[in-house]
């Protein structure tokens, strides 16, 4: 009998160790199952510790190689095999001076790649998307930095998260005259906004086949990000590819006139040695990297978002105020000290002298710099370079709160301020532009050398934040879900909806609270919401 018993206990174990090998090999062959999308079947890869699918280095529109280079993306092309989706693309050529979200492996002129990360559960669930559109002031990042993994998001709030590279610097936004007739519809210098289109035609096309919604689509990003979140909801070629829109940071002002990319184009093509009739010619048989390179020595040239008719006909923000843009709701703010880092940035900045200081502000802000002083006392600031980091936060600042006043008349608007600040070097950087990434991707333990922001967070500060990221990435995914950042996750306290008569703001930090804008900061971001770039000087960013 007892022999009998132990030849059943082994048997029993045999039986069990083999359902659970069978069980893992069969979680191992979700991810490695062909998806199918529009250029042909795709297989992903497990993510280490989580029930999450990656799929990255997916083209979602052919090369801009060749003839290609300033023209507006084209459909990818079909394969007629798998395409095993292990590794990231290359991201797009640029001179990646510092990367605050990571670390690019290679650069290349072909870099119209995304990445989707997905729970591991039955493709025939339609989850909410979430497409991150990276910052790097238009001249520098990827979305296959660390810091925007989406495995976390993914896995632990039943999302599909999308990143992508677009086009930055020149290869995006150089504007000629000769570039806007090669075009039906005239457009020049919005190449890599026309690539966020591209991706997400892509995504609407195919990610139900990824267990995702098509019509359930949140676009956010974070400083450039932000401005291109601006954008896409101003203009009418993104019309009906997301249904919500999260700004972190971001400035929904900062674009140019043609008349102005034009200038400042030709001036930079002149640099190139490409100035003539065969200037279009010239330009696409430079080498890549020449652009980028260039661009890293004439940092005073901007490339940024262009009012070439077709893809913008205004201004984002006078677009708003008409009403005229992409009915959707809106998750929109900023970080509490956004100028602190770009001062520590300035060489030299922080041991400047109060005459130096004052003598760099009157010259920056011109006719409207005695205006500006008065609303502070330079003695509040120590060292007194810190006054210049209080006026650009003001700035970042009032294009957020200026983008909620004008955005609540028509959609529901949900405005936030991020005041944590318990980082390594808090004197220093305090809840400075970019800090609020890994809280918003669950990515807070990250190591170096994967993101020079990972340095603020040695492991007992990334515990402690723990609580807050928690929270917040309840806010995010909620509101992607439903247009609401309030729902039945514990996300903390109620986030009142947004509007100009309460002004009220949600401040995320280690205790969440939300109190209306009011007193000396509510008359400073009204009065620098009147105010356009030129008139502060677009170097002072």
């Amino acid at each position: 009998m007892r022999k009998l018993i132990i030849v059943g206990a082994a048997l029993f174990i045999a039986l069990f160790s083999w359902l659970r090998s069978g069980s893992s090999l069969s979680e191992a062959d979700f991810c490695s199952r062909p998806v199918a999308t529009a250029q042909g079947p795709i297989t992903g890869q497990g993510e280490k510790d989580l029930a999450v699918c990656s799929y990255k280095g997916i083209p979602y529109a052919a090369p801009p190689v060749g003839e290609l280079r300033f023209r507006l993306p084209r459909p990818p092309t079909g394969r007629t095999g798998t395409l095993a989706a292990a590794d990231y693309g290359p991201s797009c050529v640029q001179n990646e001076i510092f990367g605050a979200g990571g670390k690019s492996k290679s650069f290349s002129e072909d870099c119209l790649y995304l990445n989707v990360w997905r729970p591991k559960t039955q493709d025939s669930l339609r989850l909410p998307v979430m497409v991150w559109i990276h910052g790097g002031g238009f001249v520098m990042g990827s979305g296959s930095y660390e810091m925007y993994r989406g495995a976390n998001l993914a896995a632990q709030h039943d999302m599909v998260v999308v990143t992508i590279n677009y086009r930055v610097g020149p290869l995006s936004f150089l504007a000629l005259p000769e570039l806007a007739k090669e075009d039906p519809n005239g457009s020049t210098g919005n190449y890599g906004l026309f690539d966020q289109i591209a991706a997400l035609q892509w995504v609407h096309d195919n990610i139900a086949n990824f267990g995702g919604d098509p019509d359930k689509v949140t676009i956010f990003g974070e400083s450039a990000g932000g401005r291109s979140v601006c954008a896409q909801l101003a203009s009418p070629r993104a019309a009906g590819l997301f249904q919500r829109a999260i700004i972190e940071s971001g400035r929904c002002d900062d674009v140019q006139t043609l008349a102005s990319g034009f200038e400042n184009s030709r001036e930079f093509v002149k640099k190139l040695g490409c100035a003539g009739e065969d200037a279009r010619s010239c330009l696409r048989a430079l080498p890549a990297d020449k652009l980028a390179t260039t661009l890293g020595s004439r940092r005073e040239l901007e490339f940024t978002a262009h009012m070439d008719g077709w893809f913008l006909t205004a201004r984002p923000a006078d677009l708003f105020a008409q009403g005229k843009f992409n009915r959707v709701p809106v998750l929109v703010g900023n970080n509490r000290d956004e100028g602190k880092l770009f001062v520590l940035m300035q060489p030299g900045g922080y041991f400047a002298s109060r005459q130096k200081v004052l003598q760099t502000l009157k010259q920056r802000m011109g006719t409207k710099a005695d205006e500006v002083l008065a609303m502070y006392a330079l003695d509040d600031y120590h060292p007194p370079i810190m006054i210049s980091g209080a006026i650009i936060t003001d700035t970042y600042v009032s294009r957020g709160f200026d983008a909620a006043e004008k955005l609540s008349a028509y959609v529901p608007v949900y405005y936030y301020r991020f005041d944590w600040d318990e980082e390594r070097g808090n004197s220093f950087l305090g809840a400075c532009h970019g800090l609020e990434l890994p809280f918003v991707f669950g990515n807070l333990d990250l190591h170096f050398p994967a993101s020079e922001l990972a340095l603020a967070f040695p492991s007992k500060v990334a515990l402690q934040a723990k609580p807050l990221s928690e929270r917040m990435t309840d806010y995010w995914t909620n509101f992607a879900k439903t247009g609401n950042p309030n729902g039945p996750a514990p996300a903390g306290p109620d986030w009142p909806r947004y509007n100009p008569e309460t002004r009220m703001r949600l401040h995320l930090d280690t205790d969440i609270f939300a109190q209306p804008v009011a007193g000396d900061e509510l008359k400073r971001l009204q009065y620098f919401a009147t105010l356009n770039e030129d008139d502060l000087g677009r170097k002072a960013r």
